[in-house]
């Protein structure tokens, strides 16, 4: 690719200027403020887009630039590049690149040189850069090292989902609690309510046989009393005072439990209420935790002290924790069999590469045994046999016979010779198939042999990664038996931060101390100094003491329940007392009954029986009128309770009331026969079913919240496989690139690099791992191209960007340089600019510059296919 010209119609001070490019070498000469640094970004900008906003016009809205390009191929390609809006294709990948690796290989600037020339090791770590990530500001290294597992976030997301297990499984457990104490508290209310209807249907059938009694009684008597005896009535009256007096006697219940008196002296007994703290102070509590805790934080700390003891520095131990590395023998043993397997097939496709070239050589010598066909030649004899038979027949015909016979032996010799010649040309073709199939068997055979050697190098170079890793490993944990101490990484860092755990334990003693004398001082203010004794014998002391009071509280809180158990004891103890005087009084009443009606007795029941008795002697008038006295006293009783139509409005009422109760147990018949016991448990039951279903956690949510902790840890799990599986890629990628881009530099160093050194440097390696470049000179001593003078790790840099821009682009890729020698004195100016002039024969190179020698240099060497641009500042 060649640029004809960039037209920078408006890119910061430029405006609707041109810019024609020789095919070879161009050189842009000027001083500070002539814009050179804005057409080698308008340059840029033209072909990839993305220019940097320092580039943005000074004036007006528009930023626009074109270019005009021509191909390999001879296509003119012509892009208007409106830089607010870019829509142009980028023209880098017209040669197998992109805006990213055009910058990185073909476009340099003072600045990456500078970082070359000035940082150690820049060079290689420029080389890593451009190959490895075209040029941006990270390595694969870099991207390595960021490729951080989130070993946190799973962790978390693994401990959220067994949370939400755990919460799922305490929700289920209480919703099923609360099923159970649901269906429990229905059984309950249809105890309740089956309870309420048969407790109703007794008080109702009362009721009922009361409203028909009453009925009963008033048609039998209306208003008017019935008659008797007088006599008989006050013998009877006297009888029934006296049974009437025995029955409403009370019968003297017997007291159980302690007496009065032994209540008055257990009352007597108890202790005063005790003065001083029952429990332990709040205040007191706080800071004893505190003390608690600081002390079992010391001492953990202390179980922790760094062991065993080493008088080595910390550095030295980090530095052995650094380097001590359990899995490189693993690694090691791996990447030998690798060696083995890869040096296998390498020695197989020799084997296989080898046999197809010797038959393709067999079969190309075939081809050369079998004579080429001529087809003009066939048909020359052809048509001279045919020619020659003509004249013999004429010759014949003539009489002449011995030379038609010669003429015709001719034609004969002629026609057989061209019939041999076209049976020659199916086997030639056949031969000649067969020996390109061999050739292109030979072919892929060597493209296996060298796909082989590759994998072997790239093994190799594995186990020498590998080897170097083991020999580090083996030189630290000798390096830890010198020093006495096991070569562990974790005991190694924690016997090199032995000052800090000192200074931390330190810190957690001062804190005990802070804290025990805070108690303490808690302790004083309530009477407590003993500073012999240990401050945790000091609290149990106090403890105890608090204990003790709260117990004498505790007797002494009995005093109100002791005098109201006395008072209660006093008032039964008199109860008893009166019901046996009223029994007694029934006593006598019989006693005067019995004698009134002739009988005789003293016990109770004697007495009883000889009333039963006389009242059975009497006749049929006695029985009927004792009936209608009682019969007139049932019918005066009912009616001191109401009359007839209060009690028949009551039994309504109760009928009504009765009907919606068994209405209210309709509603339970599904619960089949429940047990009448729960009935009293039914309010019970109601209270803790509605308090729970106030709090109940939600089942649904339990599962949705473990379904999307599940899905977080799927989500954080398949992130830590894709970042391992991303660090795969980029160290195969890394590895794949460097093999393919190391051979590349070496061969183009080995070609510049003396002609470019006088000499003095002959030779050139690229380490294929660390893209290390080392040069070799004459003297056949090898040297790092970091450590070598500027003016040969200019001229180096240089051949390198030309070997990457040469190498990853499908044709020749323009050079764009700015002020690449300011840096340089006169002699290596020129020896760079004689680089450039060399390298331009086969590639377009266009060199920004300021310096005076350039410009010298510019106007002496540069040719035909050169051209020299002399630019003037720009106004302002």
């Amino acid at each position: 690719m060649r640029i004809e010209s960039v037209t920078a119609h408006a890119f910061g001070p430029l405006h609707d200027r041109t810019l024609p490019l020789a095919p070879g070498l161009t050189v842009v000469a000027g001083l500070n403020e002539s814009a050179k640094s804005s057409w080698h970004a308008a340059i840029h900008a033209a072909l990839c887009g993305e220019p940097s906003s320092r580039h943005r016009p000074w004036h007006g809205e528009s930023w626009r630039v074109k270019a005009v390009v021509s191909l390999a191929s001879g296509e003119v390609v012509s892009v208007d590049r409106d830089l607010t809006d870019d829509s142009a294709p980028d023209l880098s990948r017209r040669i197998g690149l992109d805006r990213a690796s055009f910058a990185a290989t073909a476009c340099v600037d003072q600045a990456q040189l500078l970082a070359v020339l000035d940082v150690a090791g820049g060079l290689q770590d420029h080389l890593r850069r451009a190959a490895a990530t075209a040029g941006t500001d990270g390595t694969v290294e870099q991207a390595l090292q960021r490729l951080t597992p989130p070993a946190d976030a799973v962790r978390d997301a693994r401990n959220r989902l067994r949370e939400a297990e755990t919460d799922l499984a305490v929700a289920r457990r209480e919703h099923a609690r609360y099923l159970d104490l649901g269906a429990r508290a229905r059984l309950a209310a249809a105890a309740e309510a089956r309870l309420a209807v048969q407790e109703h249907a007794a008080s109702l059938e009362a009721l009922s046989a009361r409203v028909a009694r009453l009925t009963e009684l008033k048609e039998r008597f209306g208003d008017s009393a019935p008659s008797g005896l007088a006599a008989q009535e006050e013998l009877t009256h006297l009888v029934n005072r006296a049974l009437a007096a025995w029955r409403a006697a009370p019968t003297p219940r017997v007291l159980t439990g302690p007496s009065a008196s032994a209540l008055r002296g257990e009352l007597e007994a108890l202790p005063d209420f005790p003065v001083g703290e029952t429990a332990v102070d709040d205040e007191l509590r706080v800071v004893a935790t505190a003390y608690e805790t600081a002390s079992a934080i010391a001492a953990a700390h202390d179980e922790r002290r760094p062991a065993p003891a080493t008088s080595a520095e910390p550095s030295v131990l980090r530095g052995l924790a650094t380097r001590l590395d359990p899995a490189a023998g693993a690694r090691l043993t791996t990447a030998s069999i690798e060696v083995d397997t890869a040096r296998r097939q390498q020695d197989e496709a020799a084997a296989t590469a080898a046999r197809a070239r010797v038959e393709a050589d067999v079969a190309a010598a075939h081809v050369q045994e079998i004579a080429p066909p001529n087809p003009w030649l066939r048909s020359a004899l052809l048509a001279l046999s045919c020619l020659t038979t003509l004249v013999g027949l004429l010759l014949f015909l003539a009489g002449q016979l011995l030379p038609a016979v010669g003429v015709l032996l001719a034609a004969v010799v002629a026609g057989f010779v061209g019939a041999l010649g076209r049976d020659n040309a199916p086997a030639r073709e056949a031969a000649v198939t067969f020996a390109a199939d061999r050739a292109a068997d030979a072919t892929r055979a060597r493209a296996r042999l060298f796909a082989a050697d590759r994998r072997l190098a790239e093994a190799e170079g594995q186990r020498a990664v590998a080897l170097e890793a083991v020999r580090v490993h083996d030189a630290a944990a000798a390096e830890c038996a010198s020093l006495s101490v096991p070569p562990d990484r974790e005991t190694l860092w924690r016997l090199a931060n032995r000052a800090a755990w000192e200074a931390g334990h330190a810190d957690l003693l001062c804190e005990v101390a802070r804290t025990e004398k805070a108690v303490r001082v808690e302790l004083a203010a309530r009477g407590r100094t003993d500073p012999g004794m240990p401050l945790p014998d000091l609290l149990v002391d106090y403890e105890t003491d608090c204990k003790v009071r709260a117990r004498q509280a505790l007797l002494a809180a009995r005093r109100p329940l002791l005098a109201q158990a006395l008072s209660d004891r006093l008032l039964a103890e008199a109860t008893v007392a009166e019901a046996a005087a009223a029994r007694a009084r029934a006593v006598d009443l019989l006693r005067e009954a019995v004698t009134a009606i002739g009988g005789t007795g003293e016990r109770p029941e004697d007495l009883l029986r000889a009333i039963a008795e006389w009242q059975r002697g009497w006749d049929r008038l006695l029985r009927e009128a004792e009936d209608e006295r009682n019969a007139w006293a049932e019918l005066q009783t009912l009616q001191a309770a109401g009359t007839l139509d209060d009690l028949e409005a009551t039994l309504s009422a109760a009928q009504t009331h009765h009907a919606t109760l068994l209405e209210a147990a309709s509603r339970h018949t599904a619960c089949g026969p429940v047990d009448p016991a729960l009935a009293a448990s039914r309010d019970a039951l109601a209270a803790t079913v509605a308090e729970l279903s106030r709090c109940l956690p939600s089942v649904p949510d339990a599962e949705e919240a473990v379904q999307a902790a599940a899905a977080a840890l799927a989500e954080v799990t398949a992130e830590a496989e894709a970042v391992d599986l991303a660090s795969r890629y980029l160290t195969a990628a890394r590895e794949k690139v460097h093999s393919t881009i190391a051979p590349a530099l070496e061969d183009t160093l080995r070609t510049w690099l003396p002609l470019v050194t006088d000499g003095r440097y002959v030779d050139a390696a690229v380490d294929p791992v660390s893209l290390t470049v080392r040069v070799c000179a004459s003297s056949d001593t090898w040297h790092q191209a970091s450590r070598l003078s500027l003016g040969t790790a200019e001229q180096v840099y240089l051949l390198l960007r030309v070997a990457l821009a040469q190498h990853l682009a499908t044709e020749s890729c323009p050079l764009l340089l700015d002020d690449v020698t300011v840096q340089a004195d006169d002699a290596r100016t020129r020896a760079v600019l004689d680089l450039l002039l060399r390298l331009s024969g086969d590639r377009q190179i266009v060199l920004f510059a300021q310096e005076t020698a350039v410009v010298e240099w510019a106007r002496e060497r540069l040719g035909e296919r050169d051209v020299l641009h002399l630019l003037t500042p720009v106004a302002a």
